[in-house]
Parts: C-alpha cells; sequence; structure tokens
C-alpha cells in the first residue's frame, strides 16, 4: 500500500470516530452527526485511495444499518435503482461495439471527413472522440485513439512533434471528457446527477435520456471547437502546415470490409438509441410526438434502464454470422462493473444525505451565498468543483457535493436545478492534472506528456471553463428549458 493510502485509511477512521464522539452541532440530529461521520470516512478513503473506491462504496451498507441512519433494505435497494442498471446495460452494448470495432471505423470515418491538414487533424479527432465517448467508456474511446495518434506523430518532422503531438493527444483526452457529458450514460456524474435529483425530490420531473441531452448536447458542440481553437492558438499550430502523411486508407484497411458482426451490433446500437429518444412523448411546439412508451401503455412502467438491458441482452441473442453471439459472458464480464456499484454508494450516500437532515443543515449553514447574485454562485461552484476534481474522481465529486449544493439552493430559495447541473457538468471539465480524470491519466501514461505541458495548458483552459460553463447554462441553455432560478414547488 502507497504511504498516502496509509495515511488515508488511519486518517479516515480516526476522523470517523472523532465526529461520533463529538458532541452534537446545534440544529443537526443524532442520525446527521452520524451521517456525516461516514460521509467523512467515505471522502478520506476515495481521495487518499485507502482501500479500492468501488469498495469504499459499499460502506454504506454496513455503516447506515449498524448506526441506524438507514434500515438495510432502504440502504441496498439503491445499488439496483434505475440509473445504476442502465449504466450496466450501457457497458455492455459499449463492449460490443468495442469487440466488432465498429467504434474504430466510426472514428475513422469521421477524422477522414475533416481533412488532413495539422489543424484539422487535431479537430477531426477530437469530433470522432467525443461522438464516441457519448456512448463509450471515456478511457475506454481514448485508448483505442491513443495507438492511432501515436503513430501519426511519428510520421512527423522532429521539430513538428512536440506541439502537434502535444495538441493531439491534449485534444483526444479533452474532447472525451466533454464527450461523456452528451448523454446520460457517456460517464458516471451524469447519472450520480440524475439518480440523486430522483431520490433528493421524489416529485421533480424525471430527468430521461432525452431530458439530458436536450441541456447537454449544445455544451459538447460549443465546446469541442472551443477547446479546439484554444489549443491551436495556445500552442501555435500553424494555419500553413502542410498536409500529413496520415495513412488513413492503410488504417481503413486493415479494418475491411463491414462485416455482419458489425452490421448488427450496428443496428442493436440504433435500436436502443431510438428506443431512448422515442420512449417519451417528443414536444416540439403545438406538435407532440407520442413516444412509445404511451403507445403500448406502459409509460409509467418503462425507464431507460429497460432500453439499455434490452439491447444488452439482444447482443447474447443475436448471431455473429460466425457461429457465436454478438456478445458472450466471457467478455461482458470485463465491463466495468464497479463503477455501476460506485453509482450505487453515491445515490445510497445522497439518501443518507436526505433523510437525516444532514443535507438540509449543511446547505443552511452556506446560506450566507445565497446573498450573492445567482451567476457568481454559479461561478464558484463551478471553479471549487472542477479544482476539487483535478485531485480527485469526478465521480467521487459529483456524490460528495451534488446533495450538498442541492440543499444550499433550496436553503437559499433557489432552484437546486441551478446550482446541480452545472456543478455535474464541472466535474468533466478538469484538465489540468492527469489525475483530473481517467482521460487525462491515460494520456499521461503514454509518455509523451509532461504533468509541466498539461497543467500549463489546463490552467488557463480550466478559467476559460469557469466563465463559460455557467454564462452558457444561466443566461441561455437552462432558461431554455424552462428552468429558472426560482425555488420549484417540488423542491419546497
Amino acid at each position: 500500500m502507497f504511504e498516502h493510502a496509509k495515511i488515508g485509511l488511519w486518517l479516515g477512521i480516526l476522523l470517523f470516530l472523532v465526529i461520533l464522539v463529538l458532541p452534537n452541532p446545534a440544529g443537526l440530529s443524532l442520525e446527521g452527526k452520524r451521517m456525516a461521520a461516514i460521509a467523512l470516512l467515505m471522502v478520506v478513503w476515495w481521495v487518499t485511495e485507502a482501500i479500492p473506491i468501488y469498495v469504499t462504496a459499499f460502506l454504506p451498507v454496513v455503516l447506515f444499518p449498524l448506526l441506524g441512519v438507514l434500515d438495510s433494505a432502504e440502504t441496498t435497494k439503491v445499488y439496483g435503482h434505475d440509473y445504476v442498471l442502465m449504466l450496466l446495460g450501457a457497458f455492455i452494448l459499449a463492449k460490443g461495439i468495442e469487440k466488432q470495432d465498429l467504434h474504430k471505423r466510426i472514428a475513422l470515418r469521421i477524422i477522414g471527413l475533416l481533412g488532413t491538414g495539422q489543424r484539422r487533424i487535431v479537430l477531426g479527432f477530437m469530433v470522432a472522440t467525443a461522438f464516441l465517448s457519448m456512448w463509450i467508456t471515456n478511457m475506454a474511446v481514448v485508448l483505442i485513439m491513443l495507438p492511432i495518434a501515436a503513430s501519426l506523430i511519428e510520421r512527423q518532422e522532429e521539430d513538428n512533434i512536440k506541439n502537434f503531438g502535444l495538441a493531439l493527444l491534449l485534444g483526444i483526452a479533452y474532447a472525451a471528457s466533454v464527450g461523456g457529458t452528451g448523454t446520460l450514460i457517456g460517464t458516471p456524474p451524469n447519472l450520480v446527477f440524475a439518480g440523486l435529483l430522483d431520490k433528493l425530490y421524489p416529485g421533480a420531473p424525471e430527468i430521461g435520456f432525452v431530458d439530458w441531452m436536450k441541456i447537454a448536447l449544445p455544451m459538447v458542440v460549443i465546446f469541442i471547437p472551443v477547446i479546439w481553437v484554444f489549443l491551436i492558438s495556445f500552442l501555435g499550430i500553424q494555419k500553413d502546415a502542410k498536409l500529413i502523411d496520415f495513412g488513413l486508407a492503410r488504417e481503413m484497411d486493415s479494418l475491411g470490409k463491414m462485416d455482419r458482426a458489425e452490421k448488427r451490433v450496428l443496428l442493436v446500437f440504433l435500436f436502443t438509441a431510438l428506443g431512448w429518444v422515442f420512449r417519451k412523448d417528443l414536444i416540439m411546439g403545438d406538435f407532440v410526438l407520442p413516444g412509445w412508451g404511451n403507445l403500448l401503455g406502459v409509460a409509467d412502467y418503462v425507464h431507460d434502464s429497460t432500453v439499455a438491458l434490452c439491447g444488452a441482452i439482444l447482443l447474447f441473442l443475436i448471431g455473429d454470422g460466425k457461429g457465436k453471439k454478438l456478445m458472450d459472458w466471457k467478455t461482458a464480464r470485463n465491463v466495468p462493473w464497479g463503477v455501476a456499484m460506485f453509482l450505487g454508494g453515491g445515490l445510497a450516500l445522497g439518501s443518507g444525505f436526505k433523510s437525516t437532515g444532514l443535507a438540509e443543515w449543511m446547505g443552511s449553514s452556506f446560506l450566507v451565498v445565497g446573498n450573492l447574485p445567482e451567476f457568481f454562485i454559479l461561478l464558484g461552484i463551478v471553479a471549487l468543483i472542477i479544482f476539487i476534481t483535478e485531485v480527485n474522481s469526478n465521480t467521487a465529486t459529483a456524490t460528495i457535493f451534488l446533495p450538498v449544493l442541492a440543499a444550499m439552493g433550496v436553503a437559499a430559495s433557489i432552484n437546486p436545478l441551478l446550482v446541480m447541473v452545472p456543478a455535474t457538468f464541472a466535474c468533466s471539465f478538469a484538465f489540468m492534472m492527469p489525475s483530473g480524470t481517467g482521460t487525462n491519466t491515460v494520456i499521461f501514461a503514454s509518455g509523451r506528456i509532461r504533468v509541466a505541458d498539461m497543467a500549463k495548458t489546463g490552467f488557463w483552459l480550466n478559467l476559460i471553463c469557469i466563465v463559460l460553463l455557467p454564462l452558457l447554462l444561466y443566461f441561455f441553455i437552462l432558461p431554455s428549458m424552462g428552468i429558472t432560478a426560482e425555488l420549484p414547488v417540488w423542491a419546497e
């Protein structure tokens, strides 16, 4: 065990015990104090990785019943929450796409469409990475893009390698993080947000697949060009740079023609995506396109998890044209099951915050912040979350802070969505350090980037995002969705 993990292990236990024996703070129940002790223990263990972060996520199952926070049945059911199962279904679907190399074919097609100049190559890789990251685990996308990018960098002249290679690799890492925000299944913090909203405010409207995309897709479409322009400007990628011998044709030839297995996986993917999009009624002005849930009379029974697991099961049923199925259990068991359980642990934490009154107590403690204009509150929240995520898992950051921020918003008579949505995006916008996100870690592990280069580039990009992210959400995107600062009835 690393030294910091040992320190974190004992520090977490010490803080846990100290809080348990301290007197109750004014206005906080005994159960709330115990919940605070559990939360602090989990935070310390998550940050220091004293034990695997996925194992830490199971602490509520043991500690909640023992300390009288929540009973066992109430605690454990969130580990099988709709959003947890939706994530598992999406992971299996993504694994099916990876197994048939469909994601590599899609990436090469997109890159080829955008041209072969240095600037266009960087943009092509970023667009391809962002699109794939909306559907496939961010780190998996980066791992497939990295060798393609590395072979390209190696073909360049010595004096072009540093800046062009740096822009290309950072562009891939950043695009994966931003692209992952585009759909609910793109990155776990999105589902942490949707799940916590459901647990904290049962009367709140459901955040479905399309609901999230209406908010997130414009953000992806705006931020990918913004990051691209920043990278090529900051790193000095010349406009008149010569065309690059990319060898795109050779890469495509290595894949061969699209076979039956790829076509069938593509059909299952499209079936699943359309199932998500058309599950609920699509309202466009006065025109309403009924969702299949209403047409079948099951709108109140189905969820996006229904669609995700239907797509996953189809992969096990459909043959690949070579005597096997599109998906087998040997492959499926390699999906990141721990991430799904991490999400369950986060929802359990949110339930504990809500039921013990800890979230409300903490929110009231920050009530002084509510005297500031809403936009400046968002600026502060986004800045805080981005820089905390530089040293902490983005999923853990969302799990820890979203319940508190929601309660803070309600205490200040602000719509909790107005603070939760920007904070969720901020969890994926940490660009400075290798530890910021898994995508940064993978790119750094390639050995082609120094920490100093990533930190210098990412610092300025963080500052841009701290201003631009709340600006877009507060003044344009959220109001267009009817989300204002006014406290809704379901949050009172």
